[in-house]
C-alpha cells in the first residue's frame, strides 16, 4: 500500500495545496478492479477522453478519418474481442454475440499513416489513458524508436492528459502504475534488446508503436508473440516515408485495420482558422503547396492528384515530399517495380461501380495448394470486382459450388445476365476437378446461353510476348489497366498486398527485354507470415480481359 495519507498530511501542514493535489492524483490507493464511474467508459473511450481528459477528437469520414474513427474501432475491436472470450469460455451463446461471429478476423491491430500535427500522438495518448482507467489489471508497451520521442511526444501528452484530473494510479516518468499487475511503460528501441521487449501479459494487454516506421523489427516480432492470450490491443502510428519498412507491409494483414489521416481533410485546414488547437494549419498546407506541387490538367489516380474546396477548379500533383508531409501517404520506393500502383488500387476502393457490360458476368477461381494457402473465388460484374469465397481445403466441390451459387442468385436479381464465363488456374492440376465439376454443371448451362470454363495455366505464352514473358505477367498488366475504371467491393486486405508488392523483374527472351512478374514461391518467402498471394490470382482471373482468355491455347468447355 502507498503512503497516501502520510504525504498528504505533511503537504497540508506546509499549506501547499497544489502540491496536494499533484501528490493525490499520483497516489490513489491501489485496487484490481474498475470504479463504477470509469467502468461505464469501457467501450466507449469518446466520452472517457471528453468527459475526463477534457478534449475533443476530431471526427473526418469514412473516407478521410479522423481521431474520432480511429476511436470507434478501437472501440469495436474492445467489444469484438470481449464476445469471443465470452463466446470461447461458454459465457455466451452463438444467438446472442452482437460485434462478432465465430470465425470473424478481429482487427485488433490499428494502424494509422498520418500528415504532419494532425493529432496522430494525441489520439494514441488518449486510448493508452483510456485503457489504463478502465480495464484492470491490464498490461501495457509503448514503442517508439529514441528516448527523446517516447518521453518528450507519447509520454509527454499521456502525463499532460491525467494532470489534475483525479484518475487512478500514479504518474511516474515512462510509466503508468498502480500495482504490480496494472501498469502502462514507455520504452525507446534504438536501445533495446529482443529480451527487454518481452513483457509480461495481463487479462488486458496494450501495445502501442509511435512513430513505429522506426520502430525495430523485433519489437514488431515480440509483440506478436505477446498478444496470443487475454483481450490484447495494438495500436501504431507513423508519417511514413517508405513501402519498404514492416509498419507499410503489416497493413494487409486480415487483422489489422489501417486509417490514413491527411492535413487536406482536418478540421483546422477546412476552415481556414484554429478549431483544434496547436494542430495543424493551413498556412502550413498553403506553403507545402507552393513548394511541393504542380497544376496539372486532368487527374491521375496513380499519382495521387487532389484539389482543394479554397482553390476551385485546381487540380494538383503531388511530389514524395508533400506525400508523406501532408498527404500521409508512403512515397513509391525508386526500387519498387510492381505492375499495380498503390494509388491505382486505393482509388478503386473508393470508387463507386459504374455500370459495365450489364450480360456479362465473369469469375476468377485460385484454388489452394499447399498447407496455409488459402483459395479464393471472385466476381466481377458491372464495373465492380468482389471477392465471393475464400476456401481452405482442396475439395474442389467446395469452390465449383460458390460460383454456382453466387452465379445464380445474381442472376435471380439480374435477370439480362446472358454471359457466364469461369476462369480457373490449373497450376499443378489443382483446378481441374472445379472445372470438370462446373462443366457438367445443367443447371448453370440452362441459365446462361454464353456459359465458358476455362482452365488456366499462368505459366503459358502471352498474347504480347514482346512485352511478357509469360501469360500471368501479361494478364496482371491487363487488369491493372481494368483498375482504373473498376470498383473493389470490401476488398480483403490481402489484396492490396498481393496486388501492389508482388515485383516484376525484366528477363531476356529471344533476345528481348520483357517483363516478368515474380514466382509465387519469392512473394511467399517475402511475406511475414509467409503466405501466397492467392487473392491477387483470383483477383486478376477475374478482371483479365475476355480477348486475354480467348487468345489462350486452353482448354475451353462451350455449350
Amino acid at each position: 500500500m502507498f503512503q497516501t495519507p502520510i504525504l498528504l498530511r505533511e503537504y497540508r501542514q506546509n499549506g501547499r495545496a497544489l502540491l496536494v493535489n499533484q501528490v493525490a492524483q499520483s497516489f490513489l490507493p491501489v485496487t484490481d478492479s474498475v470504479s463504477p464511474e470509469l467502468a461505464r467508459y469501457r467501450f466507449d473511450p469518446d466520452a472517457y477522453i471528453a468527459e475526463r481528459l477534457g478534449w475533443q477528437a476530431w471526427s473526418g469520414k469514412a473516407d478521410a478519418p479522423g481521431q474520432r474513427q480511429i476511436l470507434d474501432a478501437y472501440a469495436l475491436a474492445l467489444r469484438q474481442l470481449h464476445e469471443r472470450d465470452d463466446y470461447e469460455k461458454g459465457r455466451l451463446a452463438e444467438s446472442q454475440l452482437e460485434y462478432w461471429q465465430p470465425g470473424q478476423a478481429i482487427q485488433n491491430v490499428i494502424r494509422v499513416e498520418s500528415g504532419h500535427t494532425t493529432g496522430k500522438t494525441k489520439v494514441l495518448s488518449g486510448i493508452v489513458n483510456h485503457f489504463f482507467d478502465c480495464f484492470a489489471p491490464s498490461v501495457g508497451y509503448c514503442f517508439a524508436p529514441s528516448w527523446e520521442q517516447i518521453h518528450d511526444l507519447l509520454f509527454k501528452e499521456i502525463k499532460a492528459d491525467r494532470q489534475g484530473k483525479n484518475l487512478p494510479g500514479r504518474v511516474l516518468d515512462l510509466e503508468l502504475r498502480a500495482g504490480d499487475n496494472h501498469f502502462i511503460k514507455g520504452r525507446a528501441t534504438n536501445n533495446a534488446q529482443t529480451e527487454g521487449v518481452q513483457g509480461q501479459h495481463g487479462q488486458y494487454n496494450l501495445y502501442v508503436l509511435d512513430e513505429a516506421e522506426g520502430v525495430a523489427e523485433f519489437v514488431f516480432d515480440a509483440i506478436r508473440s505477446m498478444t496470443s492470450g487475454g483481450i490484447s490491443i495494438v495500436l501504431m502510428a507513423a508519417n511514413p516515408r517508405t513501402r519498404s519498412s514492416r509498419f507499410h507491409k503489416i497493413g494487409t494483414e486480415p487483422h489489422v485495420k489501417s486509417f490514413r489521416m491527411s492535413c487536406l481533410h482536418h478540421p483546422n485546414v477546412i476552415a481556414g482558422r484554429e478549431i483544434v488547437p496547436g494542430a495543424v494549419r493551413r498556412q502550413y498546407v498553403e506553403e507545402m503547396l507552393s513548394a511541393h506541387c504542380q497544376e496539372t490538367p486532368t487527374h491521375n489516380a496513380d499519382e495521387y492528384t487532389f484539389e482543394v474546396d479554397w482553390k476551385p477548379g485546381k487540380i494538383f500533383l503531388p511530389d514524395s515530399e508533400f506525400l508523406f508531409r501532408v498527404l500521409g501517404i508512403a512515397p513509391a520506393n525508386i526500387s519498387d517495380r510492381t505492375l499495380v500502383p498503390v494509388g491505382r488500387y486505393e482509388a478503386a476502393c473508393k470508387r463507386q461501380p459504374v455500370e459495365n457490360a450489364p450480360h456479362q458476368l465473369r469469375y476468377g477461381v485460385d484454388v489452394a495448394r499447399f498447407g496455409n494457402d488459402h483459395g479464393t473465388a471472385y466476381r466481377k460484374y458491372n464495373g465492380a470486382v468482389k471477392r465471393i469465397a475464400r476456401l481452405t481445403k482442396l475439395n474442389t466441390i467446395d469452390y465449383a459450388q460458390a460460383v454456382k451459387a453466387d452465379a445464380l442468385r445474381l442472376k435471380c436479381e439480374c435477370p439480362a445476365i446472358t454471359s457466364l464465363h469461369v476462369r480457373v488456374d490449373g497450376g499443378g492440376g489443382f483446378g481441374g476437378g472445379v472445372v470438370d465439376s462446373l462443366k457438367a454443371d445443367m443447371e448453370l448451362r440452362q441459365a446462361f446461353p454464353d456459359f465458358k470454363v476455362f482452365e488456366i495455366h499462368f505459366n503459358g505464352s502471352p498474347r504480347d510476348g514482346k512485352a511478357f514473358a509469360d501469360w500471368i505477367t501479361e494478364a496482371t498488366a491487363d487488369a491493372s489497366e481494368s483498375l482504373k475504371t473498376l470498383a473493389l467491393v470490401n476488398p480483403p486486405n490481402e489484396l492490396q498486398g498481393d496486388l501492389t508488392e508482388r515485383e516484376y523483374e525484366w528477363v531476356n527472351k529471344s533476345g528481348v527485354a520483357v517483363k516478368k512478374l515474380e514466382q509465387k514461391d519469392k512473394f511467399r518467402k517475402r511475406q511475414k507470415p509467409e503466405r501466397s498471394p492467392d487473392d491477387g490470382d483470383g483477383f486478376v482471373l477475374a478482371a483479365v480481359s475476355d480477348y486475354l482468355i480467348q487468345a489462350k491455347k486452353i482448354s475451353v468447355m462451350q455449350w
